[in-house]
């Protein structure tokens, strides 16, 4: 397995992952979305993939600065393949993210993962990570 920085000719294979995840997702909308990711320099996007260079998971990183709590860095999104699962690539993913925000000088690397996904928390808890709140996510389209 070799983790690695997301480019855009990877947009196919995340688009399908993405839609592994619950958020479905065209080529051109990751593409999109990649290019204006890229462009900002607090952002990181990484993919694993295997021996056959196919992608087997993708995680997002993200500095966050707000006024109201020390800075940390958030995962923006994690999904490792349903056929890859329990294989270490998670594991993987979340390590190459903890050192992305170590070397930037973060002291805490924060995740969200909604109510449905039980055994995503059991996984985030073997790594480490501690449920600190429950929360609701509100919109308002514009």
């Amino acid at each position: 397995m070799r983790i690695r920085p997301m480019i855009v000719s990877d947009a196919e294979e995340v688009a399908a992952l993405t839609e592994q995840l619950g958020y479905p997702a065209t080529t051109v909308q990751i593409v999109h979305r990649l290019g204006l990711l890229m462009e900002q320099p607090g952002n990181a996007l990484f993919v694993a993939e295997d021996g056959d260079e196919r992608i087997m998971g993708w995680i997002h990183v993200v500095g966050r600065v707000y006024l109201d709590s020390d800075p940390f860095a958030q995962v923006g999104g994690i999904v490792v393949d349903e056929r890859r699962r329990g294989q270490g690539v998670g594991r993987a993913l979340l390590t190459q993210a903890e050192q992305w925000a170590e070397a930037r000088g973060y002291d805490e690397l924060r995740l969200w993962s909604s109510v449905m996904r039980a055994g995503a928390h059991a996984f985030y808890e073997r790594l480490g990570y501690e449920p600190v709140k429950t929360s609701y996510v509100f919109r308002k389209t514009l």
